[in-house]
C-alpha cells in the first residue's frame, strides 16, 4: 500500500508542476503576442525593440547628420548593421571603427572632402571622427545611388565599381538605376539588414 501511495504522489506533484510550466509558457507566449503584435512602437513594445536597436553616441550621429544632409536612422542603421556600437572593432579586411572605414576610403575623403589628410588610420577609433567621416562617405553614394538606401548601403559594402557593374546589367536592374537583385550574397544580406534597421530606427525614434 505504502509503494501504492508513493507513486500516486509523484505522480501528483508531476502533474502539479507540468500544469504550472504549461501556465508559464502560455503567460509569456501571450506576453509576447501583446508585445510584438501590430505596427507600433509605444509603451513595453517600443522599449523591448530600443534593447535591439539603441541610440549611442547621439551627439555625434546628430552633428554629422545635420552637416552631411542624411537622416539619423540611416546612420544609426550603418553603425548598427556595421559594428553594433563597438568603437575600436576592425574586421578582417582591415576596416575600422563604428561605421568600418577603410583606411584608403578614409585617407581618399579626407582628401576629397577637406583639401587634405590630417587625420591617422588610429583616428577612426574616435566615434566623432568615424561618424563624420562615415557619413560624408554615406552621403555621396545617397547621392550617386538617388537617395536609394539599399542601392547605397551595397556600395558600401561592395564598392561602387561593383554596384555601378550590376546596375549596367539587365539581370541585375531593369532601369539603370536601382537593383531589383544583388548577386553577392554578403552584400544582399547586408542591404537588407540596413534597411530593415532603417525602418526600424524610423518607426522607433523619429514617427
Amino acid at each position: 500500500m505504502s509503494r501504492h501511495y508513493r507513486k500516486r504522489e509523484t505522480w501528483g506533484h508531476g502533474a502539479a508542476g507540468f500544469v504550472i510550466t504549461l501556465i508559464l509558457v502560455l503567460a509569456v507566449l501571450a506576453a509576447a503576442v501583446f508585445i510584438f503584435s501590430g505596427d507600433g512602437m509605444s509603451g513595453l513594445k517600443g522599449k523591448v525593440y530600443s534593447w535591439f536597436y539603441p541610440q549611442k553616441y547621439t551627439a555625434e550621429v546628430s552633428q554629422s547628420a545635420a552637416e552631411f544632409g542624411v537622416d539619423e536612422a540611416l546612420i544609426y542603421a550603418v553603425i548598427r548593421s556595421e559594428s553594433g556600437f563597438r568603437p575600436e572593432v576592425v574586421s578582417h579586411a582591415g576596416a575600422v571603427g563604428l561605421m568600418q572605414l577603410m583606411p584608403e576610403t578614409f585617407e581618399w575623403l579626407q582628401n576629397s572632402h577637406d583639401g587634405s589628410v590630417t587625420h591617422t588610420t588610429a583616428d577612426l577609433t574616435d566615434p566623432a571622427v568615424n561618424i563624420r567621416y562615415g557619413t560624408c562617405f554615406l552621403s555621396m553614394l545617397l547621392r550617386d545611388y538617388n537617395g536609394d538606401v539599399r542601392t547605397a548601403a551595397a556600395a558600401y559594402n561592395a564598392g561602387s565599381t561593383t554596384v555601378d557593374g550590376w546596375l549596367g546589367d539587365t539581370r541585375y536592374s531593369s532601369d539603370g538605376r536601382h537593383l531589383s537583385l544583388i548577386p553577392y550574397e554578403e552584400t544582399s544580406n547586408y542591404a537588407d539588414k540596413v534597411a530593415e534597421a532603417y525602418e526600424m530606427y524610423k518607426k522607433l525614434y523619429y514617427n
